[in-house]
């Protein structure tokens, strides 16, 4: 804690010190959330609470019960969970998997498996921002697509022994539907607005913070060693600067990446790690969401360690073939 405190009163020195420059960082870390977070995130967070709220993931939960019970050691719901958090990406999954929690519609341990394999970025991000926009390729984009998407799958089928319990089963509450009501739609949309807040407070923050971080010298320490690392297993270490912006926020590692690559298949296994990893904003995100389920910051990181290692693997197979 004290270390904490020491560290958020170095950032306060610096916002004082250098405020024109950190007002930048803020303003580009909100101008991301504007144009390419809150369009395609919103609609899910609500259109999401408002199907939790109604009931109307039960039909889907029965008809996939057996098969996510026997794959993965979660009740069926866990399939609503995977198909809205690969349509939409971070940290929908795991908005969706706490509200199931408060519900009684999982238990904690399930929530434990459930977050390995639906805690995944989502296709628009992947081939429209960082394939297309970043890059230039949609051909890259669905080589992360797909490698990102397997090794949640593949990491899903690792953890899922992880806190399970022989005869362990998830009391359902009954839902009837009964209409739209304005109370429903309220609650959506307050929820909604406020998960949207919290997303766009984590990435200016820490766009804030890698510059400040920057500034101190501390990202350079990293970026050394990360140097030192591509060049003992033959990667130029031009590529540093993106992985260990990218271990902050994904985002703008990816972006750092696509403004310093000369090998497109590198540049794709890269960024499927970052992607799949998510970045600590991205893990500040689901936290605040995933600390109703008493899931640990370790656990989560622990998981998503597993699944950019395993996504890295497919990438590279993917692409050493199509590309």
């Amino acid at each position: 804690m004290i270390f904490c405190s020491i560290f958020t009163l170095i950032i306060i020195l610096f916002l004082i010190i250098n405020p024109n420059k950190y007002i930048n960082s803020a303003f580009n870390g909100i101008l991301i959330w504007a144009k390419a977070v809150l369009p395609s995130l919103f609609p899910f967070f609500f259109l999401t609470k408002l199907l939790t709220e109604l009931g109307g993931i039960k039909i889907l939960a029965n008809s996939l019960q057996k098969f996510m019970q026997k794959c993965f050691h979660v009740n069926g719901i866990g399939s609503y969970v995977f198909l809205t958090s690969i349509m939409s990406g971070y940290p929908v999954g795991a908005k969706i998997t706490s509200e199931l929690y408060e519900k009684q519609m999982i238990t904690s341990s399930e929530a434990k498996r459930l977050i390995t394999f639906t805690s995944t970025s989502g296709p628009l991000f992947v081939v429209g921002t960082v394939g297309v926009g970043m890059f230039g390729s949609t051909l890259m984009g669905f080589v992360i697509l797909i490698s990102h998407f397997l090794g949640a799958i593949i990491n899903g089928l690792l953890y899922r022994n992880y806190s399970y319990k022989k005869n362990e089963k998830t009391q359902f509450n009954r839902f009837t539907f009964e209409g739209i009501n304005e109370n429903i739609l309220e609650k959506s949309m307050l929820s909604a607005i406020n998960s949207i807040l919290i997303v766009g407070g984590y990435i200016t923050i820490f766009f804030i913070l890698i510059d400040i971080l920057s500034d101190i010298g501390l990202l350079n320490i990293l970026n050394i060693l990360i140097s030192n690392f591509f060049n003992f297993i033959g990667i130029s270490s031009q590529y540093s600067n993106g992985i260990s912006t990218g271990i902050l926020e994904m985002t703008r590692g990816c972006y750092e990446i696509s403004m310093n690559f000369t090998d497109l298949k590198i540049a794709t296994i890269l960024a499927t790690f970052i992607i799949s990893f998510g970045g600590l904003s991205t893990h500040l995100q689901a936290m605040t969401f995933l600390q109703k389920c008493n899931i640990s910051i370790k656990f989560f990181l622990l998981q998503k360690t597993t699944h950019a290692l395993l996504a890295c693997v497919i990438s590279t197979i993917i692409s050493s073939i199509f590309m």
